[in-house]
């Protein structure tokens, strides 16, 4: 038991590592950067929030191109800044953000709270679910966790 908490804890800061890394390329260079890329799988399967009005399930690269796009396309000067990440288990991390922007055409400017919920396999981020209530994002990571052990 002692070992596996071990691996977990390594894992763990490994993939907050990676995380880190991957919101600072995406943050500098967007989707273009080649860091990025490094750190997030070829086929990764990205999930909108369920209660956004037409939600979208976007798959690798072109895919995930598309989901920043539809955020581009709705603010101006968009930003996700990453204020906590929390392990779950050796393959979950939950990333509370806060999200800015201003409404394209509108004007009116937004900002929220969001979780990212990231599944790492292998150093490299596979899958990312969209949330507006962290809580649901950790209740999510930890159902998952324990079945990834079950």
């Amino acid at each position: 038991m002692a070992e596996r908490a071990g691996r977990e804890g390594v894992l763990s800061e490994r993939n907050i590592a990676l995380l880190r890394e991957a919101y600072e390329a995406i943050g500098e260079d967007g989707l273009e950067g080649a860091a990025a890329w490094d750190l997030i799988d070829d086929d990764i399967l990205i999930r909108d929030r369920p209660e956004a009005p037409d939600p979208q399930t976007y798959r690798g690269r072109e895919g995930a191109r598309k989901a920043l796009a539809v955020s581009d396309e709705s603010f101006e000067s968009f930003a996700m800044v990453p204020v906590e990440m929390i392990p779950v288990g050796d393959r979950h991390v939950v990333v509370v953000l806060k999200m800015s922007g201003r409404g394209r055409g509108s004007g009116v400017p937004v900002e929220e709270t969001i979780a990212h919920l990231w599944t790492v396999r292998d150093g490299k981020a596979v899958a990312l679910q969209v949330y507006t209530d962290p809580d649901d994002a950790l209740r999510d990571a930890r159902a998952a966790g324990n079945a990834d052990q079950g």
